[in-house]
C-alpha cells in the first residue's frame, strides 16, 4: 500500500497529515530522537515537538529518554475499537434521549417547527418519516395513484413492506379507483383500515398525515413537488381528530347499512 493511502487511513483514524507523517516515520525507521524526526521530515522545530507530545497523549508513540518508538499498530486498533464501542453507546443513549431534547427544543422556540422538502428526493424524505416505527396509528388521506404516477411501484414495493416490518398500522382515507380498490382488499393483510371516497365528489390531490405530534402534507402537482412536515401537537391532535371522527362516522354509516 502507497504511503500516501496509509497516511489517509491514519488521518480517518483521528491523526492530522503531520501526526500521520510523523508515525509512519516511526514505523519505518524505529526508535528516532526529535531533532532527527524534524530534520527529516523538513518541519519546525517547536512543531514538532508539539505533535509528538500529541501522539503521545493519543497512544501512538511512547517516548524513552531521548528517543521517541512507535506503538504496535495492533495496540492502536484496540484503542480505536474502545473509542468505537464508546461512540456507539453515547449515540444509543442520545437517541433515546432524543423526544425529551426535541421537546424542550420546541418549548424554547415557542412555535410550530416547519421543514420544507422539495422534489421527487424531498417527497420521499417524508414518507420516510410517515412510515418510521411508531406504537400508535398514522392518520391520513390520498389519492393513492397520485403516489403511483410519480413514484412507480412505490407504496407496494417499498412503503408497505417498510411499514409492515415495524408492525405500524394506518387509517387512510383513499380516493374510490381501482388501485385503491386493490389496496382495500388486502387492508388485515397489510395492517390497514381504508375507506374509499368518491373521486368526483371528494378530490384529494394531495396527501395528509397526522402521526405523533406531526402533520405531514404532500403536493404531487407534477413540477412542483412539495413537502412540509410540521411539529405541534396541537395541530396534529386536531387533525388526527378530525380524521378519527370521519372514519368513527363513515364505519358507523357503512355497519348500519349491512
Amino acid at each position: 500500500m502507497e504511503k500516501t493511502q496509509l497516511e489517509l487511513l491514519l488521518i480517518s483514524a483521528g491523526l492530522n497529515k503531520k501526526e500521520a507523517q510523523i508515525y509512519l516515520y516511526l514505523l519505518e525507521k524505529g526508535p528516532t530522537k526529535a531533532l532527527t524526526i524534524f530534520e527529516k521530515l523538513k518541519m519546525k522545530k517547536g512543531n514538532t515537538y508539539a505533535l509528538l507530545e500529541k501522539l503521545t497523549q493519543k497512544g501512538f508513540i511512547l517516548k524513552k529518554g531521548p528517543l521517541f518508538s512507535p506503538n504496535p499498530p495492533q495496540t492502536i486498533f484496540f484503542q480505536l475499537e474502545e473509542k468505537a464501542e464508546m461512540l456507539n453507546n453515547s449515540l444509543n443513549n442520545f437517541k433515546s434521549l432524543l423526544p425529551k431534547l426535541n421537546s424542550m427544543y420546541k418549548l424554547s422556540l415557542g412555535k410550530p417547527t416547519i421543514r420544507y422538502y422539495e422534489g421527487k428526493e424531498g417527497l420521499v424524505e417524508v414518507f420516510k418519516d410517515v412510515y418510521s416505527p411508531k406504537t400508535k396509528p398514522v392518520y391520513g388521506a390520498v389519492d393513492a395513484d397520485k403516489i403511483e404516477e410519480i413514484f412507480l411501484g412505490l407504496s407496494e414495493g417499498k412503503l408497505i413492506p417498510t411499514r409492515l416490518k415495524t408492525g405500524l398500522k394506518v387509517k387512510v382515507l383513499f380516493n374510490d379507483t381501482p388501485l385503491a380498490q386493490k389496496l382495500h382488499q388486502m387492508d388485515k393483510k397489510q395492517l390497514r383500515e381504508s375507506i374509499l371516497l368518491d373521486k368526483e365528489k371528494y378530490p384529494l390531490p394531495a396527501e395528509i398525515e397526522s402521526y405523533e405530534d406531526k402533520v405531514a402534507l404532500m403536493s404531487f402537482k407534477k413540477g412542483d413537488f412539495l413537502g412540509l412536515i410540521i411539529e405541534n401537537e396541537e395541530f396534529a391532535l386536531t387533525l388526527r381528530s378530525i380524521l378519527k371522527f370521519l372514519f368513527d362516522h363513515l364505519r358507523s354509516c357503512k355497519n348500519s347499512k349491512k
